[in-house]
């Protein structure tokens, strides 16, 4: 009997061990199916997560879009009313006013907005990419600045004389070529101690860079300002004057591409490379209306205009844009792309000035 209770126990013990591993592997079964169910709900709601990002993407993307064309557009208009409000009723005349010195000065500067087009369809460059537009800024700055330089030396005489001494187109010159390097000098300094300076979203060395080179296609845009001016005095008078701004007009759209060069492989968005290069040339209206009037007060200190812009440009294509180039590219790569575009400038030059 004692045997028989004895493996009665054991019996119901085996079957109670039974059953409660029966119930572990339901237990187990249950908990491996809620784990499934959470994993793909996760995965789920990952998946709307990540649509849901992407839409918001897609729409801002389309966001900017469509406000960068507005902004191209609003640009265009106001290029376009500024040109018809200032057209002359006459557009050519013996007789040139203010309006007309302006007039042809502002077409001649907003041309510089072409040579930036062009990137307008490029994404963001390579390194090599940036050390080729380096190299081909720098040949048409160097290319700019012997012409300012030249043309200031082949002025015509006008006798003038300081303290006794006779000063010629060849002194002043060098002393605008002086003054201009003086000028890049402190200015590089002063830039580079604003710790803090931006450009953009462009901080540091190379905001400084470009606020630089800015400043010195600006500056030296005064100078050709200073020409057109001039040129309305002359003889010839608007005939004259709309000769030597469309000369310019088609002179500019390389420097425009110049400039495009430094800003849009440093990472300048679209727009402001193109307001910039416009901007660049601006100075050129400005300063042809007060020389076309006060010509005498202007006239004899042209070529040290001429001189500074050409020492101004020189410095930042030798010390600026060539070492920055060669840090990307060979040496054999940024002397040829350098060559090239210089060459270019001065066919263009030359072309310029068997047309006028």
């Amino acid at each position: 009997d004692e045997d028989g209770m004895v493996g009665g126990r054991r019996r119901r013990e085996m079957k109670g061990d039974e059953e409660s591993e029966v119930r572990g592997r339901g237990r187990r079964r249950d908990q491996v199916s809620v784990r499934d169910l959470d994993g793909r709900q996760q995965n789920a709601d990952m998946k709307d997560r990540d649509v849901r990002a992407d839409d918001r993407r897609a729409h801002s993307q389309s966001l900017q879009e469509v406000g960068g064309a507005s902004k191209f557009l609003l640009l265009f208009l106001f290029l376009t009313v500024v040109t018809a409000v200032s057209k002359p009723k006459e557009v050519t005349s013996k007789t040139p006013t203010p309006l007309h010195v302006w007039y042809y000065g502002w077409l001649a500067a907003i041309c510089t907005g072409m040579g930036a087009l062009p990137f307008l369809f490029l994404s963001k460059p390579s390194g090599f990419i940036l050390g080729v537009s380096n190299a081909v800024a720098a040949g048409m700055m160097l290319s700019a600045s012997y012409s300012l330089a030249y043309e200031g030396w082949e002025l015509e005489d006008d006798g003038l004389v300081i303290l006794r001494m006779r000063v010629s187109h060849a002194h002043r010159v060098s002393l605008g070529v002086m003054l201009g390097v003086a000028f890049v000098l402190v200015t590089k300094r002063m830039v580079e101690t604003w710790d803090q300076l931006h450009f953009g979203d462009i901080s540091g060395m190379q905001a400084s860079k470009i606020i630089l080179i800015v400043a010195v296609m600006t500056l030296h845009s005064f100078a050709e300002g200073l020409g057109i001016g001039v040129a309305f005095c002359g003889k010839g008078g608007a005939h004259l004057g709309a000769f030597i701004s469309m000369s310019l007009a088609v002179h500019n759209i390389p420097e425009g591409l110049a400039v495009a060069l430094v800003l849009a492989p440093r990472g300048v968005p679209k727009f402001q490379t193109l307001v910039l290069a416009i901007i660049s040339s601006l100075p050129q209206p400005v300063i042809a209306v007060p020389v076309f009037l006060f010509v005498e007060n202007f006239i004899a200190w042209e070529p040290v205009g001429l001189g500074f812009a050409a020492g101004a440009m020189l410095w930042v294509a030798v010390f600026e844009l060539i070492l920055d180039a060669l840090k990307e590219i060979p040496i054999e790569t940024c002397s040829m792309s350098m060559s090239c575009s210089f060459v270019a400038m001065m066919a263009i030059s030359s072309w310029i000035d068997v047309s006028t």
